[in-house]
């Protein structure tokens, strides 16, 4: 899949994208503030970089100048069922350097038309930290509606963590 924008491309992943897709998961606020898998280990960085180009709904987010990898943004199914079909879950995360410059509004744009228009969806989720306001403004400017909160807890870890959920309709 391609998307071609104004200052940005939505686009499949390639193997080429590894040391800006390592600079994503070795951000640990990207896991705090978005949830993206977190390593340091280069190896297991290639896996993650791997699964992704192989993920169905998931694309790298590139400059359209140099076509060079800034972030990612996903629309994952939620089920297979009937009234699930036309459903979709956005995700999105930027690379800190490109932030505050419209590349994630440029490409949370884009995918809402892509779902609506494309791909015929009915309904597109999203969800956030808790604690990161950021997204949760972006998701309202484009009339995303809060909806609840939910606790993400990880069994076994005694881990907690808290997101909204925001739906956009059709």
């Amino acid at each position: 899949m391609k998307l071609i924008g104004k200052n940005i491309v939505i686009r499949n992943f390639e193997m080429s994208d590894l040391e800006q897709f390592l600079e994503l998961v070795q951000d640990k606020n990207n896991h705090k503030l978005a949830g993206l898998e977190y390593t340091e280990d280069v190896d297991f960085g290639r896996d993650l970089l791997d699964m992704y180009c192989r993920r169905d709904g998931s694309y790298a987010i590139a400059l359209s100048g140099n076509n060079k990898m800034i972030g990612i943004i996903e629309l994952n199914k939620r089920g297979e069922s009937t009234e699930l079909l036309l459903t979709r879950e956005m995700g999105f995360v930027v690379d800190r350097k490109f932030r505050h410059q419209g590349y994630a509004k440029e490409a949370v744009e884009m995918m809402i038309n892509y779902g609506f228009t494309d791909l015929q969806l009915t309904e597109i989720w999203a969800s956030t930290e808790k604690e990161n306001p950021v997204p949760q403004n972006l998701l309202e400017n484009f009339d995303f509606k809060y909806m609840y909160e939910a606790d993400q807890a990880l069994p076994y870890t005694g881990q907690h963590n808290l997101v909204k959920y925001y739906l956009l309709k059709k």
